[in-house]
């Protein structure tokens, strides 16, 4: 909002006002030599959007190129700072050296990075709608699990509970009996079987013994065993994305440079006729234009900025459909589906257990029943707990705690 403040006004000035008589003479109103009150307005105007609005761009070039590569933060920042900068020489020298008369380009700075934030809010708003569905997903797996750590000879030397959230790549985590799997992996020891119901609709839990892969958010049923975190695969559109990421914006430069020295070589070398230069300009600026351009125009790579959104959202539209998408790879995969064979647990129907009717074989009142069945159950980590315990609330009238 802030970057609209100030990026709405340049816009005016140099797209709009100029061709307004009355504002167009104010703001070519001349305060030192050639260089003009429009020259100094729009100077004042970017340079906050340049420098405070968009210093979240210079600090991720700081650190894409502390790690080596180069992303898109560093071409949006060169293509900004580019624009800005000539734009501050040409005014500056307008102010010193007349009859040189300024173009500048503080209007491509701040409406630059103004359109780069606002994609940038876009994403963030398209992302939040999905949240609450994407939320569902998340409560699939449990808030803690118990991470192992090992010594040298793969003894276990400390069991430590954590947050689910904590687990790395290749972290060692137990699973108790009836507890559900904290994150997708293989079991490194241990035989059990498991349910999967809620997750691929097969009705029998499917043994597990050490390799066999097992998924985040379903319930060990038998026995404990060690399972070593993976990573979620990303989908094949977006790795292709990231390895394009890295050479694009190389290659950008490489191309903006090219433009510039193509355009400074063929007028020193009459390639072109001299009346296509501006007057207010001469043959480098008009090159370093050209470059600056290709740069500028190549910022907002779409590819890089829409794939994660993309995959985001598909799968928080199909999490609120009550389909649970196991990350991009299988989103992208979907298109070549052209048969489906349901099973109908935990797919045709609500894939949770609930409580139809109680029989009690012995005299004894059903709400008092419930009262101690809801005690013993309140805290089992079972998947037949939660039904009975939110069963029993109902004979006490209110939402609360039944022990």
């Amino acid at each position: 909002m802030w970057s609209l403040v100030f990026t709405v006004p340049v816009f005016l000035t140099s797209m709009v006002f100029m061709y307004t008589p009355g504002p167009k003479h104010l703001l070519d109103t001349k305060i030192l030599n050639m260089m003009t009150v429009g020259h100094l307005v729009r100077w004042i105007l970017s340079t906050p959007v340049q420098f405070f609005i968009g210093r979240r761009f210079y600090t991720g070039s700081y650190k894409s190129l502390l790690h080596g590569f180069a992303n898109m933060d560093v071409l949006i920042a060169l293509g900004t700072n580019a624009a800005y900068f000539y734009s501050v020489y040409s005014v500056l020298r307008a102010a010193v050296s007349p009859p040189f008369e300024a173009t500048d380009f503080f209007e491509t700075s701040a409406m630059l990075i103004s359109f780069i934030l606002l994609g940038k809010y876009l994403e963030v708003m398209a992302k939040g709608k999905t949240s609450e569905a994407i939320a569902k997903l998340m409560d699939l797996t449990p808030d803690t699990t118990t991470l192992l750590s090992f010594d040298s000879q793969g003894n276990v030397v400390n069991a430590e509970e954590i947050d689910s959230r904590l687990i790395q790549r290749n972290d060692v985590i137990k699973i108790l009996l009836g507890a559900k799997v904290a994150s997708d992996g293989s079991v490194t020891w241990g035989q059990s079987h498991v349910n999967e119901s809620m997750i691929t609709g097969e009705a029998r839990p499917v043994g597990k013994r050490k390799g066999d892969p097992v998924i985040g958010g379903t319930v060990n049923e038998n026995e404990v065993l060690h399972i070593k975190a993976t990573r979620m695969a990303k989908a094949p559109v977006q790795k292709l994305a990231d390895r394009i990421s890295k050479f694009f914006v190389p290659l950008d430069i490489f191309f903006s440079c090219s433009t510039w020295l193509v355009w400074f070589l063929a007028r020193k070398f009459d390639g072109y006729p001299k009346s296509w230069i501006p007057s207010s300009m001469d043959s480098y600026q008009l090159a370093l234009q050209f470059g600056i351009s290709v740069m500028v125009i190549a910022c907002p790579c779409a590819l890089s900025l829409a794939t994660p959104t993309a995959i985001t959202v598909g799968t928080g539209v199909g999490a609120s459909q009550g389909v649970h998408i196991k990350g991009g790879q299988a989103l992208e995969s979907a298109h070549k589906v052209v048969c489906i064979v349901f099973d109908k647990t935990g797919t045709l129907t609500i894939g949770k257990p609930q409580v139809v009717n109680t029989r009690l074989l012995k005299s004894m009142v059903l709400k008092e029943f419930y009262e101690l069945i809801a005690a013993a159950e309140v805290y089992s980590e079972h998947p037949l707990a939660k039904p009975i315990v939110e069963y029993a609330k109902k004979f006490r009238g209110d939402k609360e705690n039944p022990v």
